[in-house]
């Protein structure tokens, strides 16, 4: 719960998702090291308790990422699809991930440990590679933009607070920037040259 207020709170404040995502799986990294790494004796009873603890910060990802596709996304039809393969993809990963854990392996769990520390690499990854998408697809956009006669670059305010908002009112209207033209159409983001990718 704390883990995803606070990075729910840090992804308004630095606007930025992908950042907060990337710092949201450090934490579980480590503490997966740690349980795979430490003896598990009584002695090290704290410090695999700490290593437990840490990997508690991975709930805060989830709408992480469901929201970060869902702003990333433009056109009804599109976002709910999208949407429903990243619910399947968790309900899959949800019914497979218990069956890593065997009492078998019992109290290493190597290799569920070892599962989990790859996906949470492979999420660092997958984020990096996504923002550089997305950095690329707005430069498309920007380009789209100047060859229709309009302003290349356009003002994002869906991360901004009510009090930037009326701050920077004055500057989007005066710019003649803020939703675009197509901003009530039904159209795909990769259609619409006014959708503006966050990351």
């Amino acid at each position: 719960m704390v883990a995803t207020l606070g990075g729910a709170w840090l992804a308004t404040k630095l606007k930025k998702k992908s950042l907060v995502l990337i710092l949201l799986c450090i934490p579980p990294i480590i503490g997966i090291i740690i349980l795979m790494v430490v003896d598990h004796t009584k002695q090290y009873r704290a410090t695999l308790l700490v290593g437990y603890y840490f990997i508690s910060f991975y709930p805060g990802i989830s709408p992480l990422i469901y929201s970060w596709s869902g702003q990333n996304t433009g056109g009804d039809t599109k976002r709910k699809v999208t949407t429903g393969f990243l619910f399947i993809g968790a309900s899959a990963g949800n019914i497979i991930g218990p069956h890593l854990f065997t009492p078998a392996e019992a109290p290493r769990y190597s290799k569920g440990l070892r599962a989990n520390l790859a996906l949470f690499i492979a999420i660092i990854i997958l984020t990096l590679l996504a923002t550089v998408w997305v950095r690329v697809l707005n430069r498309k956009h920007a380009i789209m933009r100047v060859a229709l006669g309009k302003c290349a670059d356009l003002v994002d305010l869906s991360m901004e607070t009510s009090y930037n908002l009326k701050e920077a009112g004055e500057v989007v209207n005066a710019d003649n920037g803020g939703v675009g033209d197509k901003a009530f159409d039904d159209e795909t983001d990769l259609r619409n040259e006014d959708f503006i990718y966050l990351y």
